[in-house]
């Protein structure tokens, strides 16, 4: 597949169309992660319960492999949706469900496919121990938090046995509220403000210069990085300590700015190009979008010394 590389690289990406699905493949995209109303959260785009057959149908005659996000966080009364939701993608037979809230995983259990679910819960795999644990019950694949070193991550992915994902490229979900916190703060100023499911919102701290993006849908209040990461520099490393699995989430953008950095990492790993020199003529392009390593060369823990 590549010069440099003899192992399959999966470059997971996020489609905005069905259309998309074609563009993203010819790109070197292998798997796209696939969004619907309710189930998902801060997914690109919806695509209806109705049009997933032709999702599926469009996978399968381009050979890409169709991951669906169930990363909303259920209660008592939504089971029965989720049961049925499940059944569903069983049904159709989808290749990866993420998921983050374990009822996920005992209802998907149940119904003999726990071994499609892929768990990502955002901040909180942080160490080897909670992978393999994870695998071992029986699940595909383990996304490695976002928030802690290279190194760390690295070291992880070495001693797991089984497959990890990393998030590599995008802006970074920070925190996620139930409550409506933007609705609620207009409402406490005595504003009336369509604020619902808008992408162009954002927050500013007065003695910084990157911007949060915020959106408030359904589900709540969603709040992003003030910047955006890339792994440009980190992705060799990587793939030396085994990570196979690399997501590219295009929030905030469109499908074009999604292939423009598949075909950067790809040319990476062919060795056309040196990751440090992409990275710096991309943060120049992407000016606005603050573009860094994001947690790859800061600890984001303390540990008390003496």
């Amino acid at each position: 597949m590549q010069k440099g590389w003899r192992v399959m690289i999966d470059f997971i990406t996020t489609p905005f169309s069905l259309e998309d699905l074609k563009k993203l493949k010819e790109a070197g995209s292998t798997s796209v992660v696939i969004g619907t109303p309710f189930f998902s959260v801060r997914n690109v785009h919806d695509f209806s319960v109705e049009e997933l057959p032709l999702v599926k149908k469009e996978c399968h005659k381009l050979g890409l492999r169709m991951y669906v996000l169930v990363n909303r966080f259920f209660v008592e009364e939504e089971l029965e949706a989720l049961r049925e939701h499940l059944q569903r993608l069983k049904d159709l037979d989808v290749d990866g469900i993420y998921y983050g809230d374990e009822g996920v995983y005992q209802e998907a259990k149940a119904l003999g496919i726990e071994n499609r679910l892929i768990y990502n819960p955002d901040t909180l795999i942080t160490n080897h121990s909670d992978v393999q644990y994870y695998l071992d019950e029986g699940i595909s694949m383990v996304t490695i938090s976002k928030e802690i070193t290279l190194d760390e991550i690295c070291a992880i992915a070495k001693k797991v046995q089984g497959e990890c994902e990393v998030i590599i490229h995008g802006r970074l979900n920070m925190m996620h509220s139930k409550r409506n916190l933007l609705s609620n703060y207009f409402s406490f100023l005595g504003k009336e403000e369509d604020i619902r499911n808008k992408m162009d919102l954002y927050l500013m701290e007065e003695h910084r210069d990157e911007h949060m993006p915020i959106v408030e849908d359904e589900t709540g209040t969603h709040v992003f990085t003030g910047f955006t990461l890339s792994s440009f520099d980190e992705i060799k490393d990587m793939v030396h300590a085994g990570i196979r699995h690399f997501r590219i989430d295009g929030i905030f953008h469109d499908a074009d700015y999604v292939i423009e950095a598949l075909k950067l990492y790809k040319s990476i790993l062919q060795d056309e190009v040196k990751g440090r020199e992409v990275f710096e003529a991309y943060k120049k392009k992407y000016e606005k979008d603050h573009v860094t390593h994001g947690f790859y060369y800061t600890k984001t823990s303390k540990v008390k010394e003496g």
